[in-house]
């Protein structure tokens, strides 16, 4: 019976005064039907029963009222919970015994290994490692203890890195007035903690680069007042912050002239402050010497001003002495190129004139020649008469020079046209044209073998590059090189004559190596010369210009030549072509 009479009351007894209330009415509704149960001799209670009937209609109605209340609390209770749990503030909820009773989702998010199902202690379940006791500087055990609003921000331990969070702890209350929990308010300030001691470095390391910077720094607020004043700055103007403590007082010491103070007063404004132009004026030290001084100024912030000055005074000197020196050579510019104007005109009429003489050499040489030529023939001739005719009524003597003269004018008449082959060698302008000189070599050699019957032989001819040249003046070039190379390797048993060649950047360089008598190296600057020769005429015969005009028309097509030589181990003479289309 009385389980069912009190079931339908329990149904509520989530709410702590509700339950109250289910209790009483229980114990007073068995009451009335234990009564109802007694013998008609007690009827005298019947009036006693129905006020008990009247207070349980009460109760049933108070009760309904209460059904609402409690669900809309409960409604209102969900609605702060959503809140509660749905802003980026940790909010939990901290009983005496330093025990976590509730923690909102951002707690959660933060602390996600805390199960609430273990009661765990605020001090251990936050720190990780965990803590044995409370901390000493904990605003929620300070609210627990006095019922104040306590704050701090904390240094958290998690798992070998460090957390920051701000805490403000508030008092709950009961209906009495006590204190019944704590409620910790939580913000995650790691990264704004960190923030701070980057921008704390920052500015540690700002203020000591300025300190050390090879420049004078001040730093100034917008009132004019100097804020900061590194050691450079005392260095070049002589003055510290108790000197010039404002804007104001360094214009009265640096600038004492008033109209100079205004003309700088200005720049400052409409330049150096406005645009951050840089701008340099002279200023008086503390010592009453006179500086020229480099300003700039940058803007920090809204309120803050960086000023920068450097002392110019020695390069404004040496940018004056240079200015000095610059117009003295100017000067001296303008001198030496009149006498290099007048020196070029003079050298301009003498190549004129060394032209006009050049031609009228070649000329006289080419008309002596010539003219040599025929007197020459005409004595070679008449000797050979002579030899010829009369040979019989002559002694040996007689006929000794008549040979004597003979081969004299064979040589003259060979000199005779070695020097006019020479002499058109200026006048005549190359024809370029592809050559293929290793054929060239070999055509020349066999040439040069019937001239020289008899004698052992022989060209070994490596592969060499074609170059565009005057075919005929590069024939010319080989005759004489091999002629050189066979005349003077006639002494041998054989003669070995070797030709090669390769290409370099610009240029190709061939070779005519022979194995004669060779020749000493100090001596191979004359070999190029005419008339110049390194062996008398009695040991091998020549005229002394075959090799240079084998440098003359090298020059002319733009090469060089030159040799290399060890005596009695045979000579080799180089010469080079530039490549041209």
């Amino acid at each position: 019976m009385t389980a069912q009479i009190n079931a339908p009351f329990y149904r509520c007894h989530s709410h702590p005064i509700l339950s109250l209330i289910l209790h009483k009415s229980a114990i007073l509704i068995e009451g009335i039907y234990t009564m109802k149960e007694l013998p008609d001799s007690q009827s005298k209670h019947s009036n006693h029963i129905e006020e008990l009937q009247r207070k349980i209609d009460e109760h049933e109605v108070r009760l309904e009222q209460f059904e609402r209340i409690e669900e809309t609390l409960r409604g209102s209770e969900e609605r702060y919970r959503s809140v509660i749990d749905n802003v980026d503030v940790g909010i939990a909820l901290i009983s005496p015994a330093m025990e976590i009773i509730s923690l909102n989702n951002q707690m959660k998010r933060w602390f996600p290994f805390i199960d609430m199902g273990d009661k765990p202690i605020c001090y251990k379940a936050f720190n990780n490692p965990p803590r044995d006791s409370v901390c000493s500087y904990c605003p929620t055990c300070k609210t627990l203890q006095d019922g104040k609003v306590h704050k701090a921000v904390t240094s958290t331990p998690s798992g070998g890195k460090v957390r920051h969070f701000k805490i403000i702890a508030s008092p709950l209350r009961d209906k009495k007035g006590e204190v019944v929990a704590a409620i910790e308010m939580v913000d995650d300030i790691t990264k704004k903690k960190q923030a701070a001691n980057l921008l704390k470095e920052e500015r540690k390391i700002f203020f000591s680069v300025l300190q050390k910077a090879p420049y004078g720094a001040v730093i100034i607020d917008r009132k004019g007042k100097y804020l900061y004043m590194n050691e450079e700055f005392t260095t070049i103007t002589g003055y510290d912050l108790k000197d010039v403590p404002r804007g104001i007082d360094w214009f009265l010491e640096a600038y004492p002239d008033p109209e100079y103070r205004k003309e700088v007063l200005k720049a400052w404004k409409e330049d150096i402050s406005m645009k951050g132009i840089t701008r340099t004026f002279t200023i008086q030290c503390k010592d009453g010497v006179e500086k020229d001084i480099e300003f700039r100024s940058t803007k920090l912030n809204s309120d803050r001003y960086l000023s920068m000055l450097s002392d110019i005074t020695e390069r404004k000197k040496a940018e004056a002495a240079l200015l000095k020196a610059r117009d003295e050579l100017e000067l001296r510019v303008a001198e030496r190129t009149q006498e290099l104007v007048k020196l070029n005109h003079d050298l301009e009429e003498n190549i004129t004139l060394l032209k006009g003489v050049n031609a009228e050499l070649e000329t006289f040489s080419y008309s002596i020649s010539h003219d040599l030529k025929t007197p020459t023939i005409a004595v070679e001739g008449f000797s050979r008469i002579l030899l010829e005719r009369y040979g019989e009524k002559l002694d040996t003597k007689a006929k000794n020079f008549l040979r004597m003269i003979g081969e004299s004018t064979s040589q003259m008449r060979e000199l005779i046209d070695n020097l006019l082959a020479y002499s058109a060698l200026g006048r005549k302008k190359p024809k370029f044209s592809l050559v293929d000189i290793s054929r060239m070599v070999g055509e020349v050699f066999d040439q040069l073998k019937a001239v020289y019957l008899g004698r052992s032989m022989y060209l070994s001819v490596n592969p060499t590059p074609t170059i565009n040249a005057d075919k005929t003046m590069i024939r010319q070039v080989i005759l004489n090189l091999l002629s050189n190379a066979i005349k003077y390797s006639r002494l041998k048993a054989q003669t070995d004559v070797k030709f090669g060649g390769w290409s370099e950047p610009g240029r190709v360089v061939y070779y005519v190596q022979d194995n004669g008598v060779g020749f000493p190296m100090e001596h191979m600057g004359r070999l190029f010369d005419v008339f110049e020769r390194l062996h008398p005429s009695e040991e091998f015969e020549g005229t002394g210009i075959g090799l240079a005009t084998v440098k003359r028309i090298v020059q002319r097509h733009g090469g060089e030549v030159w040799a290399q030589s060890t005596v009695n181990e045979g000579a080799t003479f180089y010469f080079s072509i530039p490549i041209v289309s």
